[in-house]
């Protein structure tokens, strides 16, 4: 079984959402936890029994390609084909090879020689918009996520569909050359958003409250507490521990997974680098938990193992339990600790339940410390964590810091 709501289970809002007519662009707008991407797909299955279950008249784009397996666990349950949800930059990469250049210009990454996306996602906007290629080919374009879409991005999906439907949080934003949700708006030719969810928020609210502190406004930080008011059940207090090295803090977070993973509970294990989640899920293992990371063959969702990734790969994810280690600066490079507060916000708000930020005594990261300043224990319970054994090195793994394209 996947995780898909019946859609006699959404609420009115969330079912309207899910049945809006095609008669112009839709944007769906709603922070964590508010069912973008359930409604989203319902959305999906909704259109695609309508137009004749044609598998060659529509696509969900996604940004990740853990999201992409996400999405793909519930399918079977929505009458969907899987092949019918990918990653944005995957489309483009097949419809160079298709059409343009059967040959992928290239760019290295780090160690790794990959697809020039940059450069490839330019040419197909081209092509696209300038020599109508594969004009209007689709009935409809569902995208989850879409706050991180370019401009150029929009403008590709909007001339490829006749009907675009996109799903987004401006307070989810890590990409800077994303449009977010104004530009989003004004490349669809909308002037505001047609649905905003908030209705279906179910979340513990002592975790809204702690993610609502990395946002950048007093107005904003308002409006996502405010979300709160539905939820019910668990109200522990988010957990902050400090540590005096590495291995102390990983021995400490296996001890606290074991706990919550012996409830039942849902797990997420989320770090800065792809190179920190090799390195954590090697050493987990090493201390007797087996977990998951988005390999060469995805995340299987159907798979009821702690997950270990990265923020950006996260995005779109919920767990009941959410663990942030090496919330330190030895850990962010110098790109992410510009983003930090956005990627606090991401990261914090995957959880339903309970989280548990750790860092290193000394090494705390800046939006941490305003934290323990503003509200302290009354708010965050903190706990310092004594002892140690030998640092060792986590970072086995030198990618990128961000997931890689597809």
């Amino acid at each position: 079984m996947g995780w898909l709501v019946p859609f006699s289970s959404l609420t009115p809002e969330q079912q309207g959402a899910a049945l809006m007519p095609t008669d112009g662009h839709r944007a769906i707008v709603g922070g964590p936890g508010s069912g973008k991407t359930l409604v989203l797909l319902h959305r999906f299955a909704y259109l695609f029994q309508r137009n004749g279950a044609k598998a060659d008249a529509c696509r969900m784009f996604v940004f990740t390609t853990t999201l992409k397996d996400f999405i793909r666990a519930a399918l079977p349950d929505a009458g969907v084909p899987d092949d019918l949800v990918t990653t944005f930059d995957k489309w483009c990469v097949d419809v160079y090879k298709a059409h343009i250049n059967a040959r992928l210009p290239r760019t290295t990454v780090g160690k790794l020689n990959l697809p020039d996306f940059a450069a490839i996602r330019t040419a197909v906007h081209e092509a696209v918009t300038q020599r109508g290629l594969l004009r209007h080919s689709y009935e409809f374009v569902v995208v989850d996520e879409g706050q991180d879409l370019t401009t150029q991005a929009v403008e590709i999906v909007g001339s490829v569909a006749k009907h675009v439907t996109v799903a987004m949080d401006g307070k989810q934003q890590l990409y800077d050359e994303g449009a977010a949700e104004d530009g989003i708006l004004k490349a669809l030719g909308l002037k505001r958003q047609n649905v905003s969810l908030v209705a279906g928020f179910r979340c513990n609210p002592m975790v809204t409250a702690l993610a609502a502190h990395f946002l950048p406004t007093a107005r904003q930080q308002d409006e996502f507490k405010l979300q709160a008011r539905n939820a019910s059940g668990d109200r522990q207090r988010p957990l902050l521990l400090i540590a005096p090295e590495w291995q102390t803090e990983k021995e400490r977070i296996a001890e606290l997974m074991r706990m919550r993973f012996a409830h039942g509970e849902s797990v997420g294990v989320l770090l800065p680098r792809r190179n920190l989640v090799f390195g954590y899920a090697k050493g987990f293992k090493e201390l007797g938990i087996d977990v998951v990371t988005d390999g060469r063959n995805g995340v299987e969702f159907g798979d009821p193992r702690p997950k270990v990734l990265t923020y950006h790969e996260a995005k779109g994810l919920t767990f009941d339990s959410i663990f942030l280690p090496r919330l330190d600066t030895g850990a962010f490079t110098e790109h992410l600790l510009k983003r930090q507060m956005p990627l606090m916000f991401v990261g914090v708000s995957r959880a339903t339940r309970w989280v548990c930020l750790s860092t290193l005594e000394g090494r705390m990261i800046a939006p941490l410390r305003d934290i323990i300043a503003e509200v302290g224990q009354a708010y965050v319970e903190i706990q310092q964590i004594s002892g140690g054994t030998a640092t060792g090195n986590v970072d086995d793994d030198q990618e990128s810091e961000e997931e890689l394209p597809y």
